[in-house]
């Protein structure tokens, strides 16, 4: 088997020598049991699978699914206690965050951070509710620390960026997690892998317990077969007994209830998917009766200002300040431009820094200065000089790596490439933080950093140990 380690980064199977980390073990023994003609044999099926599950939903052109590979990524059971309760902490912040947010007595983040953020509407009244956000993706990297050679344990992981509004990733955990443990069947039994469970259903009871009602109808709102997650809708909606429906399926009736058209029902609860632009655009009224209580937004107006880089800098200081508490898991080092001394520092040391627009997204308007020109850096720094509220700064990171499996002549190739984490975690009640044991990771295409789908990565399943 040919091993191609060529990145900086630690590589969470081989260690710096390329020996097997002995947490993969079991993974790289069944791989070479199985062979090249089994591994063909064993991903071509789940392929068909994924293939047979988009044309049943009517998305026939071509033969692509979303690019997956099917070597599995592992979390021993020592690192996940650990960012289970990091990520769990984390999520209650944020929570109180939003609370005093909408009760008027926020105190850690400056206002002039919120109300310069292109996510939070000033002139829209804050109703987040006793659970502001039910559901929070976390974009996480591993880097190593002291033990991280010895049977894979002793990463340390850091939060890159929160995902407060439509965070993806569950739809796709689901199906990867049906598929790799058929194409690693003896890997997935000896390790003792944590189930997902119903992972679709407990997030539609997360969801329904948004509403007061029994038996809320929820409706998943979708801009239709054009989204490139539709599929994903559909099944979700199929799996939770939602309602699914676009833009122009849905209408206020006199007395501000929110009605499906098609069949008249009245919808209690909304689980907004809409990539480009809000429903609230379409409907405008649905604001009033979302302030009323006639519908509960999972994604309520302005709950994504947690998604600003703006913000991310200050939630260990939420962890300290409102829960007493020193955070667990933690941030990349980052600083903020609305702080004047933040500012300094990043000026004083702006080619030796990542500067990020608070808007930016998809790895656009970052400037990676150690990687740049000399004319780049002073042009980015000239913007930054300009309006640096709308700017954050860290400091590099030497994140993980994991291996993207292929068969070239008749043999296997693994190639090193960077990854990061998608986890999930689910807020029932307000005292209850449910931490998915598993995550979406995204590997970058080799030689690059970027691990978006959009710019060439793929994804992959994440089993947590027991």
């Amino acid at each position: 088997m040919k091993v191609r380690i060529e990145h900086s980064g630690p590589n969470e199977v081989f260690a710096s020598d390329s020996k097997p980390r002995e947490l993969y073990r079991p993974v790289l023994e069944e791989l070479d049991e199985m062979g090249v003609e089994g591994w063909e044999e064993r991903t071509g099926r789940a392929h068909e699978k994924l293939l047979a599950e988009q044309r049943e939903y009517g998305i026939r052109e071509g033969g692509k699914t979303h690019p997956t590979d099917w070597f599995p990524r592992l979390i021993s059971a020592s690192d996940w206690e650990r960012l289970e309760r990091g990520l769990a902490q984390r999520l209650r912040a944020v929570n109180e965050f939003l609370r005093r947010l909408e009760a008027g007595k926020e105190e850690v983040v400056p206002r002039e951070v919120i109300e310069s953020s292109g996510l939070y509407d000033v002139s829209v009244p804050d109703r987040f509710g006793e659970v502001p956000t039910r559901q929070m993706g976390f974009d996480m990297v591993a880097v190593e620390s002291a033990g991280s050679g010895e049977a894979g344990a002793g990463w340390r992981y850091l939060v890159i960026e929160d995902n407060a509004r439509m965070p993806v990733g569950a739809m796709s955990m689901s199906r990867m997690r049906a598929l790799t443990q058929e194409v690693f069947p003896e890997s997935y039994a000896a390790l003792r892998v944590r189930s997902l469970g119903d992972l679709l259903g407990r997030l539609g009871e997360v969801l329904r317990a948004a509403s007061p009602l029994p038996d809320p109808t929820l409706a998943i709102l979708s801009t239709g077969p054009d989204d490139q997650y539709y599929l994903d809708h559909h099944l979700f909606a199929e799996q939770t007994d939602a309602i699914l429906a676009e833009r122009h399926e849905v209408e206020l009736d006199g007395e501000g209830y929110l009605i499906h058209k098609g069949t008249g029902r009245r919808i209690d609860v909304i689980y907004e998917r809409i990539e480009e632009g809000r429903i609230y655009d379409d409907l405008p009224k649905l604001i009033d009766s979302h302030l009323e209580g006639k519908v509960r937004a999972i994604f309520a107006p302005n709950v994504n200002i947690v998604d600003d880089k703006g913000v991310y800098p200050f939630i260990p200081q939420m962890i300290r300040t409102y829960l007493g508490e020193e955070p667990i898991t933690e941030n990349i080092d980052t600083w903020s431009l609305a702080v004047e001394e933040d500012r300094r520092y990043v000026l004083e040391h702006f080619d030796e820094l990542v500067t990020k627009s608070r808007s930016g997204w998809g790895g656009k308007d970052v400037l990676i200065a150690p990687e740049e020109s000399r004319e780049t850096i002073e042009e980015f720094r000239k913007m930054v000089e300009e309006n640096p509220i709308k700017y954050i700064a860290q400091r590099p990171v030497d994140f993980s790596t994991h291996v993207l499996c292929d068969t070239r002549n008749g043999e296997f190739t693994l190639r090193d490439s960077y990854a990061d984490y998608r986890v999930h975690a689910l807020a029932p009640d307000p005292e209850t933080v449910e931490v998915v044991p598993g995550a979406m990771t995204r590997v970058a295409a080799p030689g690059s950093r970027l691990v978006n789908i959009s710019s060439g990565g793929v994804m992959k399943d994440t089993w947590v140990l027991g």
